[in-house]
């Protein structure tokens, strides 16, 4: 009858694993910042939509209704009021950690009834504490509405996509 060499060695040492532990953690920590930015680039993205859906919305409403549609930038609140039913849903609030500023004196953007509009406006939408940015311009007379990124030293959009 054969005997077989059993090994009583049948799981890990406390040194093996600490240092799969500590390998594991440095990936993570090399993982989370990374992780945090392209979060931070969604949100971006999102209320980038959102003001520009807003935008598109009151303008269409001003020409169905035959009537001109204001737009209010709200900076503390962080959100766009429709006066007097120019977006069909409630205010939209942008999601955190997303602010919002503007150029020029007045916070209000009014379309006309034909879908156009005596002001250009540049709305700038920064990520608090983050190196993102960016902006959308409003175009008077026609109300053209693009997309880029913000070129702070300039002050101005630049880099137009779409």
């Amino acid at each position: 009858m054969r005997h077989f060499n059993v090994s009583k060695d049948l799981g890990f040492t406390l040194t093996e694993s600490l240092i799969v532990l500590a390998i594991v953690g440095i990936l993570i920590a090399m993982a989370i910042p990374s992780t945090i930015a392209a979060i931070d680039r969604a949100k971006l993205a999102q209320a980038t939509d959102l003001v520009t859906a807003s935008l598109q919305q009151a303008q269409r409403e001003a020409i169905r209704r035959n009537r001109s549609c204001t737009l209010t930038l709200d900076k503390a609140n962080r959100k766009i009021v429709g006066r007097e039913g120019c977006l069909l849903t409630d205010d939209r609030i942008l999601p955190q950690p997303i602010d919002l500023d503007y150029t020029g004196a007045s916070d209000s953007i009014e379309y006309g009834i034909r879908g156009n509009t005596t002001t250009n406006k540049t709305i700038v939408l920064k990520v608090r504490n983050s190196p993102y940015i960016r902006c959308l311009t409003v175009s008077a007379p026609l109300g053209i509405i693009r997309v880029g990124t913000y070129d702070s030293a300039a002050n101005a959009c630049r880099k137009f996509t779409g």
